[in-house]
């Protein structure tokens, strides 16, 4: 995995980029210059997630000797678990001390989302829970989880990566068709399914040392391409019916992100075509958070976001400091204390008793 230095560098990047975007406020003002437009861009940072989600999760797979599903099933769900269940205790407990008393824990609300099925219905429509105790960045756990799930059937079923690639953009383009129309859970999740399936097909190439090039990525580019016209027809429909919101907003923010897929991909195809100039500069110093990434991401809510807890300094850029450094202290903790110690307890889970 030592090999995948430049993703874990950049999803460290990518995780603070997402603390910034959600702290500041619109006017973030250095040297006479509003910084705040620098941190917009937080929907494509959770597209780049997905992106690097796909690839690495395909390489450990196609590395792994031991491609079973009891095995992959409980890297994936002691992954995303384990540090999830402390945060949301954490959330539970802010929200009292918040109130000053012991609040309604919302079992409904708390069953759904560990059954990931959250996602922000200020932003999206017809969504089956927001995320647990206003933790809205947990709302692409529920992707990310769901991809990792339909994922091993299409590797176990499917035999060629073509006929792979061709089965999941054929699925995201038909569900991108029939969201436009009912714009609900499934259809939404498997509209975004091709942009993290971007990722596994990269990683592929990137395994078989095959040419990794705008004119080798067009088939699934042109995939998304498809799902981004889709969407824009929506936009259109939305539009002439006068209810066309922002670009943080459905049906906006779909078309967006499809086109932040584009973007990134090209971009990254392009960067590494100049042999990843200024990346070791630019991006490498942040692979020291990518140990700690996923914690960071999922608990910034509370630690920067809505934190109050340092609010006796006179200083906002300390104040602000102050939380960024509890976070990272909290991550850790969690992150390479706590979780491995867990992880270690569950293991014995995968030995498969001898039979006499």
């Amino acid at each position: 995995m030592s090999k995948l230095e430049k993703l874990d560098a950049l999803r460290g990047m990518a995780a603070l980029y997402v603390v910034i975007h959600h702290s500041i406020t619109s006017t973030f003002t250095l040297f006479s210059m509003n910084l705040a437009y620098l941190f917009r861009f937080g929907e494509e940072a959770v597209i780049l997630f997905f992106l690097l989600s796909g690839f690495v999760i395909n390489f450990s797979f196609v590395k792994s000797r031991d491609k079973t599903f009891r095995t992959y099933f409980f890297k994936r769900a002691t992954r995303i678990y384990i540090p999830l269940l402390i945060v949301l205790v954490l959330g539970y407990m802010v929200e009292c001390y918040g109130a000053g008393q012991v609040v309604d824990a919302h079992p409904k609300d708390l069953l759904l989302n560990l059954m990931m099925l959250q996602d922000i219905s200020s932003l999206k429509p017809n969504v089956v829970v927001d995320p647990y105790m206003h933790n809205s960045p947990l709302w692409s756990l529920s992707y990310e989880w769901w991809f990792y799930m339909l994922y091993f059937p299409i590797q176990k079923y499917i035999f060629s990566n073509h006929k792979k690639d061709i089965f999941v953009f054929c699925l995201s383009i038909i569900s991108a068709l029939i969201y436009v129309y009912f714009p609900t859970f499934l259809p939404r999740l498997l509209m975004y399914m091709g942009i993290w399936w971007l990722g596994v097909i990269l990683s592929n190439k990137y395994l078989n040392n095959d040419a990794i090039s705008l004119r080798s990525m067009a088939m699934p580019l042109s995939g998304i391409v498809a799902i981004f016209l889709i969407c824009g027809w929506g936009v259109y429909r939305v539009s002439v019916s006068g209810a066309l919101h922002g670009m943080g907003m459905h049906p906006v923010l779909e078309m967006r992100d499809q086109f932040s897929a584009l973007v990134i991909v090209a971009a990254g195809i392009f960067w590494r075509s100049q042999h990843w100039i200024f990346f070791d500069k630019i991006v490498k110093p942040f692979l020291i958070f990518a140990p700690i990434s996923y914690v960071v991401y999922i608990s910034h809510y509370y630690f920067v976001v809505n934190a109050h807890y340092f609010s006796f300094i006179s200083s906002q850029a300390l104040e602000f400091m102050c939380y960024i450094v509890m976070m990272l202290l909290f991550s850790y903790v969690v992150e390479v204390l706590i979780y491995p110690k867990i992880l270690k307890r569950f293991s014995g889970l995968l030995v498969v008793p001898a039979r006499i």
